[in-house]
C-alpha cells in the first residue's frame, strides 16, 4: 500500500512539471540599451550613425572644385528648413565635406565595402584612401573622422561625421531625409540635440549616388569656402 501511495506521488509530481515546462516561455523585448543604430535591412533601407569624437589634428593641401546634382541640393535644403523649424542657423554647403560625401557613396556603390560587420561608414580598399571596417563597436570611429582631412589633402582638418542611407532602389533626397528624421539618433546629429548639443555645425557635404545618400558634418567653417548646384 505505502509503495501504491509513493508511486501516485512520483506520477502526480512528473505530470506536474510536465504542465509547468510545457508552458510557453514570455517573449524577450529589447530594452533601449540593447539597441544601437537603427538599421533595416537595405531590401528596403537602412541608416547608420557615427561616434562623437573630442579634438582635431592638421595640415596641407591643393584641391579641384566639385557641384551638388539637384538631388544633393534639395536634400541639402530639407535638412537647413528643418533646423530653422527648430530654430538653428543653416549649415553652410562644403566644397570639402561634399567631396568627401560623394566619393564615399560611389565607394559604397561601386565596391561594396560594408560587408560583414564593416558598416556603411566603411571605406573599401579601391580607392586613395587609408580602408576603413567601420564595426557596431565604433572601434574604428577615427577612420571616419579623419576623412576630410584625408580626401582634402590636409584643407579641411576638422572631424567629419556621417549619416548614411541605403536603399534597394535609387536613394532619393526626400528617402534620406525623412529616414533620419524618424530615428531619433540620426535626427539628433542634425538638429544638435543630445550628446550632439553644442556642435554648432559650420559645414555640411552631401552624397547621393544611386542606392546611396550620406551627409557629412563638420565643426570648422570650410576653407574652400561653399558649393553650389551643378550646372543643369
Amino acid at each position: 500500500m505505502r509503495i501504491l501511495s509513493r508511486m501516485m506521488l512520483w506520477a502526480g509530481l512528473l505530470l506536474w512539471l510536465a504542465g509547468l515546462f510545457s508552458q510557453p516561455l514570455p517573449g524577450v523585448q529589447a530594452s533601449p540599451q540593447m539597441e544601437s543604430t537603427p538599421e533595416v535591412n537595405c531590401r528596403n533601407y537602412r541608416v547608420y550613425l557615427p561616434l562623437i569624437a573630442n579634438a582635431p589634428v592638421n595640415p596641407p593641401g591643393g584641391q579641384a572644385s566639385t557641384c551638388l546634382s539637384s538631388e544633393e541640393e534639395k536634400l541639402g535644403n530639407l535638412i537647413n528648413a528643418y533646423r530653422s523649424e527648430k530654430g538653428l542657423p543653416p549649415v553652410p554647403f562644403s566644397q570639402s565635406l561634399t567631396r568627401v560625401a560623394q566619393a564615399h557613396v560611389r565607394d559604397l556603390y561601386e565596391n561594396r565595402p560594408n560587408t560583414g560587420d564593416c558598416n556603411l561608414h566603411s571605406w573599401s580598399d579601391k580607392g586613395s584612401w587609408t580602408p576603413v571596417c567601420y564595426t557596431p563597436d565604433h572601434q574604428n570611429a577615427s577612420g571616419m573622422w579623419l576623412k576630410p582631412k584625408e580626401i582634402t589633402n590636409g584643407i579641411y582638418t576638422d572631424y567629419g561625421y556621417e549619416i548614411a542611407y541605403c536603399h534597394s532602389a535609387q536613394a532619393t533626397a526626400e528617402g534620406a531625409f525623412n529616414a533620419w528624421k524618424s530615428s531619433s539618433g540620426h535626427n539628433a546629429v542634425i538638429i544638435e540635440d543630445d550628446i550632439w548639443k553644442g556642435m554648432k555645425w559650420g559645414a555640411m557635404g552631401i552624397g547621393i549616388y544611386q542606392n546611396y545618400a550620406v551627409v557629412w558634418f563638420g565643426q570648422a567653417k570650410d576653407p574652400l569656402g561653399s558649393v553650389s548646384a551643378c550646372p543643369r
